[in-house]
């Protein structure tokens, strides 16, 4: 159990600005939060984004204090919930490093140009495939697309398994990582092969995701 609390607080540490995500996805408040993690809620803000470094001391109190919030909405496993949307969040940035190295590199595999605006075309085979080599937290095992949605089902390094999934405000984070990494504005449209439109001319599961 402590080595799994010490993947959180390590992630906290390294990153702040997750312990927003965390609490959007678990459904968790700034204020509650802050109280039961002992800090100002205007130094959490901070946290959040960006503008403060976490120290281990504050990484440590958050991670105590996102149990203390799980444990009051009665959730059967929080250690567990906490490490799902870590792998989520991993997830995402692995994704965001990938869109900015084809950007980058003008990868021609994904990169077709429509109206001459630059559209990425990731299949959900070649998705599962670069995410199966890039991510090291999960093993993925398979990838599933739906309309607007993605799901990801694997297994973390100790056998558990996990399913993370992606839904449209999730596809809206993602969009910010992209943008972020990339300098350009960015939206994300996640199809079923038989929903793609024409105007994209494939017949796979895919994400297609506009950048200019």
């Amino acid at each position: 159990m402590y080595k799994k609390l010490e993947i959180i607080e390590r992630a906290i540490l390294l990153n702040p600005q997750y312990i927003q995500a965390f609490r959007e996805k678990l459904k968790i408040t700034q204020s509650k939060l802050a109280k039961e993690s002992g800090i100002s809620q205007s130094h959490l803000s901070m946290l959040e984004k960006g503008k403060r470094p976490a120290t281990k001391l504050i990484a440590t109190a958050l991670t105590l204090g996102l149990l203390k919030c799980f444990s009051s909405n009665n959730v059967e496993n929080p250690i567990i919930e906490l490490l799902d949307a870590l792998s989520m969040l991993k997830f995402e940035d692995t994704f965001a490093e990938l869109v900015s190295e084809i950007i980058e590199k003008g990868d021609k595999k994904y990169l077709r140009y429509i109206e001459a605006y630059p559209v990425l075309i990731i299949s959900k085979e070649n998705l599962l495939n670069e995410m199966r080599t890039r991510l090291e937290v999960i093993d993925i095992e398979k990838i599933e697309m739906s309309r607007g949605r993605i799901k990801v089902i694997g297994r973390h390094r100790d056998n558990k398994c996990v399913e993370i999934f992606l839904d449209c405000s999730d596809i809206r984070r993602l969009e910010k990582k992209f943008m972020k990494k990339t300098g350009k504005k960015v939206i994300v449209q996640v199809f079923p092969k038989d929903e793609v439109p024409p105007i994209y001319s494939t017949n796979k599961d895919c994400v297609i995701i506009h950048c200019w």
